[in-house]
């Protein structure tokens, strides 16, 4: 049998949860700003730590992936959980990310070079998703699709995890899109086509993926040391919401709220990942009762004016511009890291630091690390806390 000792740590720290938890749901008294991402790419975690994963991460989740060895796939998947864990508690967050849901089969995705200096996958491949077609056209594809069932669907990673996790941490539990898995399952394109010729299709297929998503998220919340279930479903592009509001709150967000339910019955925070210009449907993302809101860029709004207009109603997280932190120099990453927190920091409260999306591989360790630092320094500045 495998040891369940989990990873060993370079540094000592004193993860609190308690403390992002009492962020997030803006209660007092005031403290320390939270750090808080998605998740981290596995290029990031590897320049970070100084060591490679041991196997491609896509491996760990591709359907049909081989049994054979069970014994070195375990330790194989052992080992990058403790390399997550170790990143997660080495760079000063107070929770581990992982990853879970239904999986759902598909292979509408076009490829390119990753041109990142440090790539994610030994492929040196970048993967998007085909937004022209998808398995399912119309509704032969659909009774013959490979429908994940809700009793199946894995928590191996959340299993380990709650064996493991260093005191004062909790999970945070990735659970993919209810739009976006519905889209990618047509293609956006024809999708957006059905909305109109084929609706009763569209609605089909997003009650099939909504209802697999709900039962993934309350079973992810259930577990003793899940703290968050984070729900990624972008549903914007610059210019607004890449559905109408109309279509969204009739096919997308009564699943939404669902898992928001589901998830606080639990006792556990829900927080919503989504792209995009979504000014028209704030209000609704916060009406449904989302504990935080995720992801913003200078383009379309600055963190700061989401704040001040929806920060006494939601927590707001994260908004360190990705293409500042890609493209620009270390010194500009600190300065802005400093406005922001100056803007929705000082309370102590409702606002939790972090990129504007996630921690990509495009992104110089250098700009990550300062985003950081700043962050760690302003908060000794702003409440005494050890640096």
């Amino acid at each position: 049998m495998t040891s369940l000792s989990g990873p060993t740590f370079r540094v000592e720290r004193n993860p609190n949860f308690d403390n992002l938890r009492r962020t997030l749901r803006r209660e007092g008294p005031p403290g320390p700003v939270p750090l808080i991402e998605l998740f981290a790419d596995p290029a990031t975690m590897e320049n970070i730590l100084g060591e490679k994963f041991p196997i491609d991460l896509r491996e760990l989740v591709r359907p049909g992936r081989s049994s054979e060895n069970k014994l070195a796939n375990l330790l194989m998947a052992k080992k990058v959980m403790d390399m997550i864990v170790q990143f997660c508690y080495e760079t000063g967050y107070d929770y581990v990310f992982t990853f879970a849901g239904a999986n759902f089969p598909r292979e509408n995705y076009l490829r390119t070079e990753d041109t990142a200096d440090q790539k994610n996958y030994a492929a040196g491949e970048r993967v998007w998703q085909d937004e022209e077609t998808g398995p399912i056209q119309n509704w032969e594809d659909f009774e013959r699709y490979p429908w994940p069932e809700a009793e199946k669907i894995s928590s191996a990673a959340i299993d380990y995890l709650n064996a493991v996790i260093p005191e004062g941490m909790k999970i945070s539990v990735v659970i993919g899109g209810v739009f976006e898995n519905s889209s990618w399952l047509m293609g956006l394109q024809p999708f957006s086509y059905a909305l109109f010729d084929q609706p009763d299709l569209v609605q089909a297929i997003c009650d099939r993926v909504g209802e697999l998503t709900v039962a993934a998220a309350k079973k992810a919340a259930s577990y003793e040391k899940v703290g968050i279930v984070f729900h990624g479903d972008d549903l914007g592009y610059l210019g607004g919401t890449t559905l109408s509001p109309t279509a969204i709150r009739k096919y997308i967000f009564p699943y939404h709220r669902r898992l928001v339910e589901a998830v606080h019955a639990e006792g556990k925070l829900a927080l919503l990942h989504s792209c995009g210009n979504l000014e028209k449907i704030m209000d609704d993302i916060i009406d449904i009762g989302w504990d935080g809101k995720h992801s913003y860029e200078d383009n379309i709004m600055h963190v700061e004016e989401v704040h001040r207009r929806w920060g006494d109603r939601i927590a707001i997280l994260g908004g360190v511009d990705m293409d500042l932190l890609g493209r620009g120099a270390e010194e500009a990453v600190r300065r802005r890291t400093r406005e922001i927190l100056e803007a929705c920091g000082t309370k102590g409260t409702g606002y939790c630091l972090g990129t504007g999306n996630t921690v990509a591989n495009y992104i110089p360790q250098a700009n990550y690390l300062a985003m950081m630092d700043e962050g760690r320094r302003w908060n000794h500045e702003r409440f005494g806390t050890p640096y």
